[in-house]
């Protein structure tokens, strides 16, 4: 079914499975594509049809579907910042920007090397409005109908058009080893049949190091020149390079060049397939500590929304403010910042409004985003 989100056939359907609290917790979980007519598409963050993974859960209990709502957000954290390396921001969507017929709506936002916020995930608490439009109920302990409390959640592709842009360069991508298909590529260097058979036997000695070490790894026998194969790797952002010739045979070592930091290092073969492990998870960490720098070196405290029309003129970022809650000064932000919007929302108990100067309900974080 051609769809933008599967509420209205999940529903319908899992009435059928559930008549006793005995049946709850129901929880669902599909990948399939679904379709939003953008006006203006962009690879990877706003396509008209793109493949997510989406869930679905039914309990018995408001307490415990809140705890199903920030079980998944604490997953798909994980997701961004452990598998990813893309440092985000959590916490709850303002009104105006909560899926509609949602409670509330839990969001990750991570910040792109543009310095624009990304929408990386959502997991939203329906309390009971969604049972409710299809008649959701169960029997509880007390043989009395009652309405489910529900929730949902997904990810999707637009994960992809984060990895490239948080961490890609004007060389190409930058792959975090955790995910990337190729974590170790090796480009053999020689200038004959002689000097070529030289260097096979010499890979063929140690590369099985690498399959033992779980190391995912490719040779590049391709009949093209050593800097052309250097390139072709760096734009697929493959996290290290091993270059292989026949001085590096007798020697018995490789060299090995990090992707990240465009450094080169003598790496003997003896143990080659602990060492770069080692290298992979030291990849991993500082490619995380990067973003996670450059999260920080543009992040902003400001107080007033002259100071945030000012900040937005002359860069990009995350803001930190104060705000009273009032829908109002939420659309002001939006129509005098040229388009910045609450991204985050947490409780407070200090600060004025930027907008209006009343006592502050929330700390904010506001951005400009795709």
């Amino acid at each position: 079914a051609v769809r933008p989100t599967s509420e209205t056939i999940i529903g319908p359907l899992i009435k059928r499975y559930i008549q006793s609290h005995r049946d709850l917790p129901k929880l669902t979980n599909q990948w399939n594509s679904v379709v939003r007519w953008e006006m203006r598409s962009r690879l990877f963050l706003r396509s008209r049809e793109f493949w997510w993974q989406e869930g679905h859960t039914f309990h018995a209990s408001a307490r415990e579907a809140m705890d199903e709502v920030a079980l998944i957000l604490g997953y798909y954290r994980s997701i961004a910042e452990d598998w990813l390396a893309i440092p985000v921001l959590t916490g709850k969507k303002s009104p105006a920007e909560t899926f509609p017929g949602a409670v509330y709506t839990l969001t990750l936002e991570g910040l792109m090397r543009d310095s624009l916020a990304l929408q990386t995930g959502t997991s939203h608490y329906f309390g009971q409005n969604f049972a409710r439009a299809y008649d959701i109920s169960f029997s509880n302990r007390e043989n009395e109908r009652e309405l489910c409390y529900s929730t949902s959640w997904g990810i999707s592709t637009r994960l992809v058009g984060a990895l490239v842009m948080a961490h890609g360069d004007d060389s190409g991508i930058i792959v975090p080893p955790k995910v990337a298909p190729i974590q170790v590529i090796v480009v053999p260097i020689f200038r004959d049949d002689e000097g070529r058979a030289k260097v096979e036997r010499f890979i063929e000695s140690w590369a099985p190091e690498l399959k033992a070490a779980g190391i995912r790894h490719r040779v590049d026998w391709r009949d093209e020149r050593p800097g052309d194969k250097y390139a072709h790797w760096e734009l697929k952002g493959v996290p290290l390079r091993l270059n292989v010739g026949g001085r590096d045979a007798d020697a018995g070592q490789v060299e090995m060049v990090d992707r990240l930091t465009r450094q080169k290092a003598s790496v003997p073969v003896s143990g080659i397939g602990a060492r770069l492990r080692t290298e992979l998870d030291t990849f991993q960490k500082k490619l995380f500590e990067r973003a996670q720098k450059f999260q920080r070196d543009n992040t902003f405290e400001l107080e007033t929304l002259d100071e945030v029309v000012a900040h937005f003129r002359e860069r990009g970022g995350f803001v930190w403010a104060h705000w009273c809650g009032e829908s109002d000064d939420e659309a002001r932000i939006k129509t005098e910042a040229g388009g910045v919007t609450i991204r985050t929302v947490d409780e407070s108990t200090s600060g004025k409004c930027l907008v209006c100067g009343k006592p502050a309900k929330y700390r904010v974080s506001l951005a400009k985003a795709y």
